[in-house]
């Protein structure tokens, strides 16, 4: 079910689309609702006509129980939409053209983002949890990276999620807010040519999901929440290390506010091929032991 495209048809349903080699059969749609909202669902079907134009149907009531709803063959390509006043209906089934196409998922029994071991605590109250997904140090980093993400409630004011990753020279790159949606989440980070860092970072910990698959490996949650989360989820007394950002190579400076390049260490201070050692201890109580 997709976003519908106003408040008064909120969720639509595509049977077939014109590019389909099959547009211009009979749409079947069989829906066996379990439960309706106190004041009803409606559905409407929505078609192209043979010059291109949308015809809309008349509004019609669910019923709890089984709904055939059939839409009849043409001559012509067109596209064929099933259009559902709101998302409060509860189904057992979903068949289209006599496929079963119910890969949704019920909305109890999810854990929350706040309570899985895999996500990490982020670095501000905007994404206050990330998953990270690769590091520049993993031997497949630059391949491509992805999260099947299956939510079971969100909090109320819904949730977001973005992607960070660090691009060829090293700068992190952030991408923009996706809102989160009930049931599943595909999200694909492409290959690149170089190793880089991949994360996911999520606007709440109040996310509650099936089951998570990075990579192809499905993910398994472990640890409690602390009793004293904020409203996203995170613990209070959790102190957020600004160094979360910074690349290989680099390091946070608390003077600058920002990450830094780590010192080329060597032990040639005076690149006139011979070692100083009084330089070199000079150089090391400043710079510590980093190099």
């Amino acid at each position: 079910f997709e976003t519908g495209p106003n408040a008064t048809w909120q969720y639509v349903l595509t049977a077939t689309t014109a590019d389909d080699a099959n547009s211009n059969q009979a749409q079947t749609l069989d829906l066996s609702m379990v439960s309706l909202p106190e004041g009803g669902t409606n559905y409407r079907v929505v078609k192209t006509t043979a010059n291109g134009n949308f015809d809309f149907g008349p509004a019609m009531d669910l019923q709890v129980g089984e709904n055939s709803v059939t839409v009849s063959a043409v001559s012509f390509a067109r596209t064929v939409k099933f259009q559902f006043s709101n998302g409060e209906g509860e189904f057992e089934t979903l068949i289209l053209n006599d496929e079963d196409i119910n890969t949704c998922t019920a909305s109890e029994g999810g854990t929350p983002i706040a309570e899985c071991a895999f996500f990490e605590v982020g670095t501000d109250d905007s994404w206050p949890f990330v998953l990270t997904a690769a590091t520049a140090d993993d031997a497949n980093s630059n391949e491509a990276q992805s999260l099947e993400f299956v939510v079971s409630s969100l909090p109320e004011n819904g949730a977001d999620y973005r992607i960070v990753k660090t691009v060829a020279n090293g700068q992190w790159n952030f991408g923009p807010a996706v809102a989160l949606e009930i049931g599943s989440n595909s999200i694909t980070v492409t290959e690149v040519s170089f190793a880089r860092a991949v994360k996911f970072q999520f606007s709440s910990g109040a996310v509650e999901f099936i089951f998570a698959v990075l990579n192809d490996e499905e993910l398994s949650c472990g640890s409690e929440p602390c009793e004293d989360a904020n409203e996203n989820g995170v613990c209070d007394e959790e102190e957020i290390d600004p160094s979360f950002y910074c690349g290989t190579g680099t390091e946070w400076n608390e003077v600058e506010g920002k990450c830094v390049a780590l010192p080329q260490c060597t032990g040639d201070i005076d690149l006139d091929g011979s070692v100083n050692v009084s330089d070199l201890l000079l150089f090391l109580s400043v710079f510590g032991n980093d190099c």
